[in-house]
């Protein structure tokens, strides 16, 4: 099966790019400027082509550019069926119009896994110091990607969970309780939560061993690197977790306890890998994290996703650049966009590539 490859991106008021037309090589694409040129609202634009939202934005709104009354990206897509004109436009206010080869999708999320991409970028430190929440976007991102059952069970489970919530919330602010009702709810979460947390935990098994592998190739080390997926359920079933739970929820006014609260435990040599691990063991955990994630959807969809370098060599010493431009020059991947604020770094990676490249250089007036 032919890899993930974008040939053309057309920008018109997204993020800080007015106007902006881009052709791309197929393998190595680097995007070059000071701070505020536009280079992380291009790979941006790629994200969103391929998973219909930013991945630095919650709200597809923000990416408007400022005072403008409306964005449109358009790319094109190489397949082995000819090529693909991807399209999303949204205009203030309205609701987002997403298109590929010029048809709007029943559901937006049946684009998921049709153009995989995985993006690293320097907002993955909040992998290791947020809340759980990214870490379950994380997970569920990769899964769903290669998934689409995954994915309409996670989001029938958002649903349930939500009205579950408001009701809890009612309850309170009416001073009522109806019990069979809310059993209508638990049922449902009852239903869904062993599936999430079965296709969780087939992930985190096949997952780990690509993360030690990835990890080592970066850093040179051989520490030992880990990924558990925690669960209640592996004590419990949800409908026992719902019942037990139940006068805290009452009081709280919020489900407590399944699979939207769960967690992924990273560590080192066993030990938490936030309290542990060094600044160079974490940076380095974090892109392996992201290329493990790389190779489990290029196994599951047989095709190469494309790969989305933000900012990451100012942020990773001389031996770890190494290793990742050793990695970057073995073939393993396929279509790569790189951003940099030197020039003439850029330049010197490339030469060290034996690789098909290509540079936009985005400082004005270049």
């Amino acid at each position: 099966m032919q890899d993930v490859v974008l040939d053309r991106l057309s920008l018109v008021h997204f993020k800080n790019h007015a106007q902006g037309e881009f052709t791309f090589s197929p393998k190595l694409n680097a995007l070059v400027g000071a701070n505020g040129s536009g280079k992380t609202s291009v790979l941006d634009a790629v994200h969103l082509l391929c998973m219909t939202r930013s991945f630095f934005h919650a709200s597809d709104a923000h990416c408007i550019q400022f005072e403008a009354p409306f964005f449109v990206v358009q790319g094109e897509f190489r397949a082995e069926s000819g090529n693909t004109p991807v399209y999303c436009g949204l205009q203030r206010g309205e609701k987002k119009v997403f298109k590929a080869d010029d048809a709007e999708y029943p559901r937006i999320s049946d684009h998921l896994g049709r153009f995989p991409v995985v993006m690293i970028s320097p907002g993955d430190h909040d992998l290791l110091h947020g809340g759980s929440e990214a870490r379950r976007a994380f997970m569920d991102s990769v899964i769903a990607q290669s998934d689409r059952a995954y994915l309409e069970t996670l989001k029938a489970y958002q649903r349930a969970l939500k009205q579950r919530n408001a009701l809890l919330k009612y309850f309170a602010a009416n001073r009522t309780f109806q019990a069979d009702t809310l059993e209508i709810y638990d049922a449902q979460l009852s239903d869904l939560a062993p599936q999430l947390f079965a296709a969780r935990t087939r992930f985190a098994d096949r997952f780990a061993p690509m993360l030690q592998d990835a990890y080592e190739r970066i850093s040179g080390g051989r520490e030992q690197v880990g990924l558990h997926y925690a669960s209640a359920l592996t004590e419990q079933p949800m409908a026992v977790l719902l019942a037990n739970r139940l006068a805290k929820d009452r009081v709280l006014q919020y489900t407590s306890a399944g699979p939207h609260r769960e967690d992924l435990e990273f560590s080192i040599h066993g030990h938490p890998l936030q309290r542990v691990g060094s600044q160079g063991q974490q940076k380095s955990f974090l892109i392996a994290l992201k290329l493990a994630a790389f190779e489990v959807l290029h196994q599951t969809l047989g095709r190469k996703p494309i790969l989305l370098l933000d900012d990451v060599f100012d942020k990773l010493d001389a031996a770890r650049v190494e290793g990742l431009i050793r990695m970057v020059n073995d073939q393993r991947f396929g279509q790569i966009f790189v951003s940099d604020t030197h020039p003439e770094r850029t330049a010197s990676l490339l030469k060290a590539l034996d690789q098909e490249s290509m540079v936009h250089d985005l400082t004005p007036n270049s």
